[in-house]
């Protein structure tokens, strides 16, 4: 046994241990909260941790994905290091993250799902693969009193669903619900606490997500949604008991789960259809969430069609070399200025790596000033690229002066993700037999959606130039429409008429987006 001390910004734990375990493990067992956005399969180099004392040597593996700084002051990755004796391991300081939480949704009037209960307040929740936003609103308006937004305590046991599913296949579903539950549980009591309310006066209660995120809530095994014939346990659409999921919530609250549509596409596309509005509007209207999923709908000659694609968390920065979430420290725009690279930093501070909105930036800025080619190749023989062209064990692209990269490596991925989106967009466009020219009305919705430039989105084909000018960004479409659905029976009726009515196009089997997903690889 060794004894090991756990140092976080809000708690030092001590006890012992046994030894031959990673540090993962141990987090993992302490329920402690950190980020591994590969599941521990050693490929992101994102768990890093601080720690001294008796641990495995490191592996040149290992050593690959830190800095020879980060080596010289005891980082260590913690899927990686194994406790071999007594240590201490410190988590590095967790900024604040800057988390979307405004949603816009079209006017309704207000029945809530709850009846005629007078007075009390509902909760709207959405369960994101990276986020997880909560909402307080009474139940007679249509404005949250109070929100509470923090990264999903699941990302510890990876960035995806797919990694998730993974990590369920492998320990069982407990451990990622028994995550979810107690953070659902620590945000409904925050809500109430802020608005010096018991949670007795919670009357109702609507959580959406996508399916798999649903599954792991209700402790619902998700393997089916990863295997041919991708059949879910569940699409939703139901109440269900608080106590049956394990939840906070008093036994009188009305729970709700809106209707997914189908394996990959979920209820929380469910309800951003619905906060746009786009279903009673004329001409056609395009819907996606830019994310780890990219889920899309588009409505066109009175139908409506959906898919997912599997864009994967290079967007959110897991898998980019210097990519980071939203936090302070994190550059958020790049653009050029006077011929020269300029960025700018979230909290006007050193800058420390790059979040996802910035990083489409950068590409498009790359791309406009010749420093890679359409293939994505960086060119190294361009003269003016002298002044940002450097080799971190592989060939890379400084962002201006800012020290932050991008490796020809997180090139490629970032043209593996935008060419799934693309080309899921263009394959609904396709099967609804028109062109990106007759969208009338081009929605983006999500966290990282809201946040990119629709410009360099367009630059670098993440989405159709031609739909550029028409772009209605909506936020939190999510959570906008989960609280439509708390707030009003008719709306509830409506979100399940559009996940029983919409088509499910399965990109896998699809030869155009097969043909689409290599053409969209190269830049334009």
């Amino acid at each position: 046994m060794a004894l090991i001390k756990i140092v976080t910004d809000e708690q030092i734990l001590q006890q012992e241990w046994k030894v031959s375990v990673t540090i993962a493990d141990v987090l993992h067992d302490c329920k402690i909260e950190f980020s591994m956005p590969c599941g521990g399969n050693h490929t992101c180099g994102k768990c890093k941790v601080k720690a001294v004392g008796c641990l495995s040597s490191m592996s040149e593996e290992e050593k690959k994905l830190l800095t020879t700084e980060e080596i010289a002051q005891h980082i260590r990755l913690a899927c990686f290091a194994k406790i071999e004796g007594d240590a201490v391991i410190t988590l590095l300081s967790r900024k604040a993250e800057n988390i979307l939480t405004a949603g816009r949704m079209e006017a309704f009037p207000l029945e809530p799902i709850t009846g005629n209960i007078p007075g009390g307040y509902g909760i709207a929740v959405d369960i994101g693969t990276t986020t997880v936003v909560s909402y307080l609103y009474p139940l007679n308006a249509a404005k949250p009193v109070q929100i509470v937004s923090r990264h999903n305590q699941q990302s510890k046991f990876g960035a995806d669903v797919i990694s998730r599913i993974e990590y369920s296949n492998q320990n069982g579903v407990l451990p990622l619900q028994q995550a979810i539950v107690s953070q659902l549980n620590q945000s409904f009591s925050e809500l109430c606490q802020k608005q010096n309310i018991s949670l007795d006066a919670v009357k109702g209660c609507v959580i959406t997500g996508n399916t798999t995120m649903l599954h792991l809530l209700c402790g619902l095994d998700p393997r089916g949604i990863a295997v041919a014939p991708f059949t879910p346990q569940s699409l939703f659409g139901e109440l269900f008991s608080p106590k049956q999921i394990g939840l906070s919530l008093p036994e009188h609250c009305l729970l709700y789960l809106p209707r997914s549509i189908s394996s990959y596409v979920g209820a929380d596309i469910t309800c951003a259809i619905l906060a746009s509005g786009m279903i009673e509007k004329s001409g056609n209207s395009f819907i996606v969430d830019i994310g780890t999923n990219g889920e899309m709908a588009l409505m066109a000659n009175g139908k409506l069609k959906c898919c997912s694609t599997a864009a994967g968390p290079a967007f959110e920065g897991a898998g980019i070399r210097m990519g980071m979430s939203a936090h302070n420290g994190a550059i958020n725009r790049v653009w050029l200025e006077n011929g020269k690279i300029a960025y700018s930093v979230i909290g006007n501070e050193k800058a420390v790596g790059i979040c996802g909105s910035a990083i489409i930036d950068a590409v498009a800025v790359f791309r406009r000033c010749g420093l890679i080619d359409e293939t994505g190749l960086i060119d190294q023989e361009n003269e003016n690229g002298t002044e940002y062209l450097i080799d971190e064990d592989e060939t890379a692209l400084k962002i201006g002066d800012s020290g932050v990269f991008l490796t020809q490596s997180d090139i490629r991925k970032i043209q593996l993700a935008k060419s799934a989106i693309c080309a899921g967009i263009d394959t609904l466009i396709h099967e609804c037999g028109i062109t990106a020219e007759q969208i009338d009305t081009f929605y983006i919705a999500g966290g990282f959606g809201s946040f990119i430039d629709k410009n360099s989105a367009a630059a670098i084909g993440l989405i159709p130039r031609e739909v550029v000018d028409r772009v209605t960004v909506i936020g939190n479409g999510a959570g906008s429409g989960a609280a439509m659905i708390l707030l009003s029976a008719a709306k509830k009726r409506q979100s399940e008429s559009i996940a029983v009515s919409a088509e499910d196009v399965e990109l896998s089997s699809n030869a155009y987006f097969m043909e689409r997903y290599i053409d969209r690889m190269m830049f334009e």
